[in-house]
């Protein structure tokens, strides 16, 4: 597996124990710089956010935070790789469905736990070994439903995009119980035009975003189920 992850059946909710390198003149090593900035974005989110801020926060210069991560991309990619290690994984079995249901269920977790900085993990093809450690269990997944692996490799994929997008669009508010004006909104159209729309007015305002997250993931895997039964 790429970068030397291991997988396991649990990472620890708090940072992993770092190898701690030799300190700058004020005390101050990259870990330490790292741990500043993810504590800054998870608190202020990217709109607060700056190399400056970074530096002040560990008690460096600016110039010390690019010495170590060569730019601002760099930083932000790292910072969230360091918020996917907090992600419980499983060991890869045999069964392909409950280890897909596990990864999606930790990175909708990772969502709510980091708001301000999940719509990183949008932005790179790959944080570091974190998320190649999280890809791994899901292509092995993929494989494991006997698809070939030119059809596996874009289902994994799409796994990720809607796993991700769920679980930002529900931190982003999407999956709110439809409030009295949405639902004013909803009522005062044509219903010849609309007649879908408004007979879902009663589950929307009473939607709950746990079942309706499971049950999404449920088609997506019961789907794949399907797909590479279908190929046999």
């Amino acid at each position: 597996m790429g970068y030397g992850v291991e997988l396991s059946s649990k990472t620890s909710k708090k940072s992993k124990p770092r190898s701690r390198e030799p300190r700058g003149p004020r005390g101050v090593d990259r870990n330490d710089i790292l741990e500043a900035a993810f504590t800054l974005l998870a608190r202020e989110g990217e709109a607060g956010f700056s190399v400056r801020k970074v530096g002040a926060g560990a008690g460096v210069d600016p110039m010390t935070v690019l010495h170590h991560f060569q730019s601002r991309e760099e930083l932000l990619r790292q910072i969230a790789d360091r918020a996917l290690e907090t992600v419980e994984l499983p060991i890869p079995t045999d069964d392909w469905k409950h280890d897909l249901r596990t990864v999606a269920n930790g990175y909708r977790d990772l969502a709510h736990r980091y708001p301000r900085l999940f719509h990183l993990h949008f932005r790179f093809n790959a944080t570091g070994p974190a998320d190649h450690a999280s890809s791994e269990v899901v292509y092995r997944a993929m494989r494991r439903t006997g698809l070939p692996d030119a059809a596996g490799a874009g289902l994994g994929l799409a796994f990720y995009a809607f796993v991700l997008g769920f679980a930002l669009a529900e931190i982003e508010g999407l999956l709110l119980p439809l409030n009295d004006m949405e639902e004013a909104e909803m009522l005062a159209l044509d219903p010849l035009g609309y007649p879908a729309t408004r007979a879902f007015i009663p589950a929307f305002k009473k939607l709950d975003a746990d079942a309706a997250f499971d049950a999404a993931v449920s088609a997506f895997i019961e789907g794949v189920a399907v797909r590479a039964k279908a190929k046999r």
